[in-house]
């Protein structure tokens, strides 16, 4: 089996210089007895409620990509791909990256451990991708025309938000394209080679070239399988947009916990901000509860307030996370390594 892409000493590092980030951050801009004053009025039954929710749409996605498993006639149980859905998540929670590191060990895990074509498991996870960045641009755009019209903001924070649509436009149209062209797919894979034989000189890439070449022509084609199935495509939207509504109800849930009236707009935009920032590789902990709190109260909402939603929030979304996704990862790493032993 391959090695953790993160050590536990690097994990640590990576977090303690994102809080060090934060607690500057926390010192020189908020005002601490107001955020005292707010965080201490939060309803602690509907704040429960928010973790069980996360959980909810959690399975959601993982159901989004079982239904692509199924499209492509590689069976999974709903037990196996809340787990994989789950490792994936650790990856994303820990390596800077650009999204992808998730989705490469959630492809990894399940083809060693059931012996799945990757091609096929790769093609539903870019899959499940394309439809989630799909609708991450949908709602950022809504959120952007409702803030514009209910907001009067700043120059740099309007130029901020449509950055961040911007970044998600281009995110999109690079996994889509490189989904349809096997041609770029291709050339990635030469320019990964190069990279590599650069660094290590006595490298022979021969068989990796064969093998990741053959994964690559089984992805394009299962891809072409899913676009020639636009119907049975349509039950995975629908996982899909339940899975949104679940993990944005976080959010709301956290507003109500503090007795604050839902700001629908201002919820869409930074939601969608949080999850550009992991897309791009600045989900790492300091950065986006900055950005957060900074986009808060450019839309307006009270400092106290911008700074109890982002920490109440993160605290699901990145601490619980993390630790229920290392759990998941763990086990099937266990699972696997029994499994080669075998």
């Amino acid at each position: 089996m391959q090695k953790k892409p993160l050590s536990g000493s690097k994990l640590f590092l990576l977090l303690a210089f994102g809080l060090i980030a934060f607690i500057v951050y926390f010192v020189l801009f908020v005002d601490l007895p107001t955020f005292v004053e707010t965080i201490s009025q939060t309803n602690l039954a509907l704040y429960s409620a928010s973790f069980v929710v996360y959980l909810i749409g959690i399975f959601f996605s993982s159901m989004v990509w079982r239904s692509l498993l199924n499209v492509l006639t590689v069976k999974i149980t709903v037990k196996n791909a809340y787990l994989f859905t789950w490792a994936g998540l650790f990856f994303d929670a820990t390596i800077p990256q650009l999204g992808l590191s998730g989705d490469v060990a959630k492809t990894y895990l399940f083809s060693k451990s059931h012996s799945q074509d990757a091609g096929k498991i790769g093609a539903s996870v870019i899959g499940q991708k394309i439809i989630v960045m799909t609708l991450t641009v949908v709602t950022f755009s809504a959120g952007l025309v409702l803030v514009l019209f209910n907001h009067t903001l700043e120059p740099l924070a309007t130029f901020s938000i449509i950055l961040f649509l911007t970044l998600s436009c281009v995110s999109l149209f690079l996994i889509y394209y490189l989904s349809i062209k096997p041609k770029a797919t291709h050339a990635l894979l030469q320019f990964a080679t190069r990279v590599g034989l650069f660094f290590r000189k006595k490298w022979d890439p021969t068989v990796f070239n064969q093998k990741v070449t053959e994964v690559i022509d089984n992805f394009h084609l299962s891809i072409n399988e899913l676009k020639n199935k636009p119907r049975a495509l349509g039950l995975a939207a629908v996982y899909s947009i339940l899975s949104w509504f679940f993990d944005i109800s976080v959010m709301f849930l956290v507003f109500a916990a503090l007795g604050y009236p839902i700001p629908f707009d201002s919820v869409l935009i930074v939601y969608t901000i949080s999850g550009v920032l992991q897309a791009v590789g600045l989900g790492i902990f300091g950065v986006n509860e900055i950005v957060m709190i900074s986009a808060f109260r450019a839309l307006g909402l009270p400092d106290g307030l911008s700074v109890s939603v982002t920490l109440l929030s993160r605290a699901i979304t990145l601490w619980f996370r993390l630790i229920v996704s290392y759990g998941a990862f763990q086990w099937t790493s266990i699972k696997l390594v029994k499994q080669t032993q075998q």
